[in-house]
């Protein structure tokens, strides 16, 4: 697999079930499973690999007519995006055929506060058509998901969406144990 997630030529790699790894960096990893396009931000959210996000949403789109959704889990340690990364988040959310979008921030405090009201600040500037949700649980990312799924005509189980990002998690945690910096 190629490392660079904005690199046209990041070979998908399956590895557990139906989720296959399509990007991974120092700062993050997505993958897809199911219709959904799952991306794990750990220390940095940057343009080039927030851009890949989106192309592979588009990718994914078209092989699932009924549509897609997307999870983003944005780690404790993360810090907040870069200025042209949020200037892309409108983007994502224009992204013909997505169905179902959320965040999910599992941390506490000022800076978990921060990040829901970034992510909920965009979201009402954009108005999109579809949900959207900030969760501060995998777990209840995951339910919303196979909810929004159903309607849909899906029947995914949240178990396997949390697996995959526990898996997700693991990969990068296992390539890039310590910060980047």
């Amino acid at each position: 697999m190629d490392s660079s997630p904005s690199s046209p030529s990041v070979a998908p790699t399956r590895v557990a079930s139906d989720l296959e790894v399509a990007g991974l960096d120092e700062d993050h990893v997505a993958g897809t499973i199911h219709n959904l396009v799952i991306i794990v931000w750990r220390f940095r959210t940057r343009f080039e690999p927030y851009r890949a996000g989106i192309r592979l949403l588009e990718k994914l789109s078209r092989s699932h007519p009924e549509g897609v959704g997307t999870l983003q889990i944005v780690e404790t340690e993360a810090s907040p995006p870069e200025a042209d990364a949020r200037k892309a988040f409108k983007d994502a959310l224009e992204v013909p055929g997505l169905r179902h979008f959320s965040v999910t921030h599992e941390g506490t405090g000022f800076k978990a506060a921060s990040v829901r009201a970034i992510v909920w600040g965009v979201h009402t500037l954009a108005r999109p058509t579809f949900p959207y949700a900030v969760h501060d649980s995998v777990a209840e990312a995951a339910r919303w998901a196979v909810e929004h799924n159903r309607a849909l005509g899906r029947r995914d189980d949240a178990r396997s969406i949390e697996e995959a990002i526990r898996e997700l998690r693991r990969l990068h945690r296992e390539r890039y144990p310590g910060h980047p910096g």
